[in-house]
């Protein structure tokens, strides 16, 4: 598989997979809580490894908007 195949998800998409705004999602990047690659015209890419990574970690949003604690995601 051809490594743009693998990262076909831009900061849009992505984030509304995730349930959460692109602002929430560029902070989760720039803070280091979930991978990204960067194309080389400079467009940020995801994966759905990556994505599926984030929510395995616990960020993504609760029914009521707030973020799940990680021992709440392990249920």
């Amino acid at each position: 598989m051809s490594q743009g195949c693998m990262y076909d998800h831009d900061e849009k998409s992505a984030a509304r997979i995730l349930g959460v705004s692109a602002r929430t999602l560029r902070a989760w990047r720039k803070g280091g809580k979930i991978g990204y690659y960067r194309t080389p015209g400079g467009r940020v890419r995801y994966s759905v490894e990556q994505l599926i990574d984030v929510q395995r970690a616990g960020c993504v949003p609760a029914a009521n908007g707030r973020t799940l604690p990680h021992s709440a995601a392990q249920r």
